[in-house]
């Protein structure tokens, strides 16, 4: 009699787990699933980012320009930001126009931006990590920006603040939660007021631009 009850009790007991135990879903061994996500190094938004940066002007064979500036720039959210640039150069003539104005005796207009100030709305639709050797993951982010404001630029005859437009197109490489690299390859164009054949004409001038920058990051991170 007590070894009948034993077994009453265990069938009891087998028939009751059987009924409480989840079962597995369909084609899978029953175990969770567990998937990682790597956060980003770097959070931008409600974050401030001051970006100063050298600059240097690309293709053009008469003018040489050199200088450097400063961008502050508000990020609405990642991805999307707002703010000021503000930029100087400083201009030098080459050989080349030297020899168009000297032997060719070319009528070359010399317009030389001096300074300029834009406001700038900037997207950064592709983000995106790179493995180097030694397991080394590296974060970027591709952005575009457009700029619009004035430069004061002169002549050898005139001199003034012209509207102004810009664009370019840049990588961010993050190095930790504040600090990332910039480069960006842009254009700048402008209404330049010179003097050809003894009239004064407004000309469309411009120059396109590489310029590589550090972005420190201010506010609240993660």
């Amino acid at each position: 009699m007590p070894f009948k009850l034993l077994c009453v009790i265990l069938l009891t007991a087998l028939a009751a787990q059987a009924q409480t135990a989840a079962p597995a879903p369909e084609g899978g061994s029953g175990q969770d699933t567990i998937t990682a996500v790597q956060k980003r190094p770097l959070r931008q938004a409600k974050r401030i980012e001051l970006s100063p940066y050298g600059e240097m002007s690309l293709g053009d064979p008469y003018l040489q320009r050199w200088g450097g500036g400063l961008r502050a720039m508000y990020h609405v959210r990642e991805g999307l930001s707002l703010g000021l640039d503000g930029s100087g150069f400083a201009t030098y003539r080459t050989q080349e126009l030297v020899v168009a104005r000297t032997e060719l005796h070319a009528n070359v207009i010399e317009s030389r931006e001096k300074w300029a100030l834009l406001a700038v709305g900037a997207i950064a639709p592709i983000y995106g990590k790179v493995a180097l050797p030694g397991d080394t993951l590296v974060h970027f982010e591709t952005f575009f920006d457009l700029g619009m404001g004035g430069a004061l630029t002169e002549t050898d005859a005139t001199s003034g603040l012209r509207p102004m437009i810009a664009a370019g197109i840049g990588q961010r490489i993050f190095v930790s939660e504040s600090v990332a690299f910039t480069a960006r390859v842009g254009g700048n164009l402008y209404a330049e007021r010179a003097i050809v054949d003894a009239t004064t004409q407004t000309k469309v001038m411009g120059f396109w631009s590489f310029r590589f920058g550090i972005s420190y990051y201010l506010g609240g991170g993660r």
